[in-house]
């Protein structure tokens, strides 16, 4: 990208954003195959992989007193290492790992401290980058991650169907790019606010009880917020509650080896997100949040329905494989759409106010649908079979966009 349009600061701090893309591509990688891993070598139980889902979303819940933390914190840089150290390098103990549970654990803590870089990241878009170029700078940083993660995925995938206990091997060196990554967040410059003041040092009471008030008082006095967050949290009950449930359909009902689930889910649906990233975020900066999510809310919806006729054709196995793929294809189109607002959506309505909150907010809310979707999803499975998940699915998410189109209507001045 160019950065002849750009700023000392947001030179800097563009710059050190794409190297930290670069390595954060191989933790891109293990969020997308992750499920595979622990269904085919860790030989995982349908209630594990439900917890699996479950651990991403539960994770976030930390996000509000995460974010709090970070907000007053004279010391941002520490908290990236903290993230590198804790949160990356623990993956170390792949190595060591010998059983579902353990692996299980290990996501949590890495997860854990995902939810406060989240936070802390969207400081670094909000006080560095102009809200002009933040879309679309944000998009050369997802594009060049994905690529990463393609590459990544697709060797991973070729390496696994020749030795499964390389998935030890792959944790390791997910471990090192993940700190890296973290590391060169924490070089970026944090423009301070003229007027913000030296923040006292939080009690143990206020750390626990100010960010649950904060976030009441926030929902409740932002209404076009709360109404963002309402139509995400929609959108998440049909996206999460299939994540349990597709690594059964994928590894036992369409029966494919690591490569082939590695290019469905790494490859096929992250490919849309290197070449369309910069040009949907660079829409993303022209039309209201509103307007955005219920384009690719709708779009999204159009995944699970096509996941409904792959499992209705599966005594066609080419059809069958390739309309599983047609559907990991819009997937990834859609998620391209989502990722760019559910990154950005939250510094929009936080307006001048310090987005770390707002954002901390925003990814704990997804700790309450991630509790909910996943049972939601493993009881239809028990009861009414597989394919009634990706048909609610789809109907959460058909719900979600309308909702969306009628805030924008409702709310957009």
């Amino acid at each position: 990208m160019r950065f002849k349009n750009l700023n000392p600061l947001e030179q800097h701090t563009a710059r050190l954003l794409l190297w930290s893309a670069l390595f954060n591509g191989v933790m891109i990688s293990l969020n997308q195959t992750q499920d595979i891993i622990a269904r085919k070598a860790l030989h995982a139980e349908v209630w594990q992989l439900t917890v699996m889902a479950m651990i991403w979303p539960v994770s976030n819940f930390l996000s509000i007193w995460w974010g709090r933390i970070f907000e007053k914190s004279q010391h941002k840089s520490r908290y990236f290492i903290l993230v590198g150290v804790l949160g990356r390098l623990s993956l170390f103990y792949g190595l060591w790992l010998t059983g579902m549970n353990e692996f299980m654990l290990l996501m949590g803590l890495v997860f854990s401290f995902n939810s406060l870089q989240i936070p802390a990241q969207n400081t670094i878009w909000q006080r560095n980058i102009d809200s002009g170029k933040r879309g679309k700078i944000y998009g050369y940083t997802i594009s060049l991650g994905v690529f990463v993660a393609v590459v990544f995925t697709f060797i991973a995938g070729r390496a696994l169907d020749r030795n499964e206990n390389l998935f030890r091997l792959i944790l390791t060196i997910t471990a090192v790019c993940g700190f890296i990554a973290a590391f060169l967040l924490s070089l970026i410059r944090i423009k301070e606010k003229p007027d913000e003041p030296i923040h006292p040092k939080l009690s143990l009471k206020e750390t626990l009880t100010d960010p649950i008030k904060r976030t009441l008082t926030l929902l409740k006095k932002n209404k076009p917020f709360a109404a963002f967050e309402r139509s995400f949290s929609i959108y998440g009950m049909g996206f999460i509650m299939v994540q349990p449930v597709l690594p059964i359909f994928l590894v036992d009902m369409l029966k494919l080896s690591y490569t082939g689930n590695f290019i469905a889910k790494g490859i096929i649906s992250q490919i849309p997100m290197l070449f369309l990233s910069p040009y949907l975020g660079k829409w993303h900066d022209k039309l209201h949040p509103f307007r955005f999510i219920c384009v690719f809310f709708g779009l999204l919806a159009l995944f699970p329905a096509l996941i409904v006729c792959s499992a209705l054709t599966l005594k066609w196995h080419l059809l069958s494989v390739t309309l599983a793929y047609v559907a990991f294809a819009v997937f990834g189109v859609a998620m391209t759409g989502v990722n760019i607002a559910w990154n950005m959506g939250s510094i929009f309505f936080a307006g001048k106010e310090d987005a770390s909150m707002y954002q901390g907010v925003h990814v704990t809310m997804t700790g309450i649908r991630g509790i909910l979707a996943p049972l939601l999803g493993l009881l239809l499975l028990k009861t009414t079979g597989i394919i009634s998940v990706f048909a609610v699915a789809s109907c959460f998410l058909i719900t979600a966009s309308i909702i969306s189109w009628r805030d924008y209507k409702r709310l957009h001045i």
